[in-house]
């Protein structure tokens, strides 16, 4: 399946195509990618239908489960066997190539880390509001993911499993009510300091829109010059 779908795009597309462009703008834009996703989740915390101590409870629910997919995702990639991206593979035959020094070439592609996040955050959304839900879980496969599937960053399979991991993380977080206390801590926070609450929200939600990619790059960091 993988083969197949990857087989039809490139057939179907070529690297100087205006479509090609777009979507090499749309995976280097982060603003385009989870500012929108984010930008629908501060809309239900302030929204009157869904400002609520229970929408609310969702909303810290859903931003703490991101917390959870980042470390899931990362962890699988490294843990799970490696396997090269599609782009890598001469096979393939795609017309564009990335940089002998990107990331792309030492990141295993299984699972994806941007459908993990995404789906997970969308997840949330959904069971807040069925409509901006819908929305979201649209946005994230055509907006998110599709694009990193054109252009060979991901096989399908790698954002299926992803989204498979998010929705269930967050499914899982809100059935079974693992942050129920420190959900309700937070939701005090918010009424008694809401400059520090906010804040806080404000970081989060930046940190989510770039993927926690400054988060990782400082704790790296602060890695190798402490133990190594």
């Amino acid at each position: 399946m993988d083969d197949f779908i990857i087989n039809i795009l490139n057939n179907l597309d070529h690297s100087e195509s205006l479509f090609t462009k777009i979507m090499f703008l749309i995976v280097d834009n982060s603003l385009v990618k989870g500012g929108v996703i984010l930008a629908v989740l501060w809309y239900l915390w302030f929204n009157e239908k869904s400002k609520n101590s229970h929408s609310h409870e969702k909303i810290i629910i859903t931003l703490y489960g991101s917390l959870i997919a980042v470390i899931v995702g990362r962890s699988l990639a490294n843990l799970l066997p490696y396997r090269a991206r599609p782009i890598l593979n001469p096979e393939f035959n795609f017309t564009h190539q990335i940089d002998e020094f990107s990331w792309l070439n030492v990141l295993s592609s299984f699972p994806s880390d941007h459908a993990i996040l995404f789906f997970s955050i969308a997840t949330g959304i959904f069971l807040i509001s069925k409509k901006w839900g819908v929305f979201s879980y649209v946005y994230v496969l055509l907006i998110i993911c599709f694009p990193r599937i054109h252009l060979g960053f991901h096989y399908p399979t790698d954002i299926l499993a992803g989204a498979g991991i998010g929705i269930f993380i967050i499914w899982a977080i809100s059935v079974l009510k693992i942050f129920r206390r420190l959900t309700k801590n937070t939701i005090t926070l918010s009424i008694k300091y809401p400059g520090i609450f906010y804040t806080c929200f404000f970081l989060l939600s930046y940190q989510i829109t770039t993927l926690f990619n400054e988060s990782r790059a400082l704790v790296s960091a602060m890695f190798h010059f402490f133990f190594l």
